[in-house]
């Protein structure tokens, strides 16, 4: 190809990707502030983006050489997002082939590109296709996952946790079925780990002060900010994760969490209720919020008096759920 071919090719595909861009922001302004409406809404403008950047590589390098899954991670692996988020999302692809991971971290750069535009920031983390760790065949996956779970680090339980998030959008989801599959065999054979995943989670950040005020940051971009992801949602979110793990449940939505707890769970089970209208109430919050570094933090200054009253309950029903689940799980400290 020609470089002033290859220039045409590039631009013509820019204004494609470009598109995008202007689809979520028209999104953004039309979208009913509802879980629902909100999620549909991701889900298809993810879906979009993939497709998109699938077709720019195969325009370039041909058609996939092997079956392959894209699969999402983070709050878009638990249909959680809010208004913004950022990319959390890897690769599997059936068949073991240096030239096949070429093809495929390719794709995953231009899935990484296309998501972009379509206002979906880059992971800091770099939890994304485009990175060796989140794009391998299903066999160099099952390896990884199983040096996480028996190297039982810090950061490879981080792993493995973020893993155990993944939810299949585009492909063969066999695949990413017989990973999850893997990974709960290993769990059964390997007990301990439960435990393990439950130290890793780590303590709790406070939310409530002594006098019962909500804590704030007291320092950086979000002083006076009440970081709403880690104090109020994260306590419902790796609680569930850590019982999910326990009772073998695939499913990774954690609102489904909660629904697919046997019946002995009766006392969590309880909690649903309280997390499906946090995420509601959150959409209210934020629905003013116009770019990703903002969502996660929440302005309390100017909440009504009971909309203050509501969120400390939440928060606080938050915390003894996740304290009474470390229980569950052997971890009492």
């Amino acid at each position: 190809m020609s470089e002033k071919l290859r220039r045409s090719h590039e631009d013509d595909w820019l204004k494609r990707f470009e598109m995008l861009k202007d689809e979520r922001m028209a999104d953004m302004k039309h979208v009913k502030p509802s879980l629902e409406a909100l999620r549909l809404r991701h889900e298809a403008l993810i879906k979009k983006s993939v497709r998109l950047a699938i077709e720019k590589i195969e325009s370039e390098w041909g058609p996939p050489p092997t079956h392959f899954a894209f699969f999402v991670m983070g709050s878009a692996g638990r249909s959680e997002q809010s208004y913004w988020s950022d990319q959390d999302h890897g690769l599997v692809y059936a068949e073991a082939n240096e030239s096949f991971q070429d093809y495929f971290l390719k794709l995953g750069e231009a899935i990484v590109d296309a998501l972009e535009f379509a206002g979906y920031e880059r992971c800091d983390g770099k939890v994304m296709a485009s990175a060796t760790r989140w794009c391998k065949s299903k066999q160099a996956w099952k390896e990884q996952l199983q040096h996480w779970l028996k190297e039982d680090t810090w950061e490879n339980l981080r792993y493995a946790s973020t893993f155990f998030d993944g939810r299949h959008v585009i492909g063969d989801s066999i695949l990413l079925q017989e990973m999850k599959e893997m990974f709960f065999s290993f769990l059964e054979e390997n007990p301990y780990l439960l435990r393990r995943f439950s130290e890793n989670t780590g303590r709790l950040r406070r939310g409530i002060g002594p006098f019962g005020q909500l804590i704030v940051e007291t320092k950086g971009e979000h002083q006076g900010q009440f970081n709403f992801k880690q104090v109020a949602l994260f306590p419902y979110v790796n609680g569930l994760r850590l019982l999910a793990l326990k009772e073998g449940i695939y499913e990774t939505a954690t609102l489904q969490r909660f629904q697919q707890l046997p019946e002995s769970y009766q006392r969590i089970k309880d909690f649903q209720s309280s997390f499906k209208a946090l995420l509601a109430k959150r959409l209210e919050w934020q629905c003013n919020v116009t770019s990703y570094d903002d969502i996660h933090y929440l302005s309390v200054k100017h909440l009504p008096s009971e909309d203050k009253r509501q969120l400390k309950k939440w928060v606080q029903e938050g915390h003894n759920l996740y304290k009474h689940i470390e229980t569950l799980m052997g971890r009492s400290d």
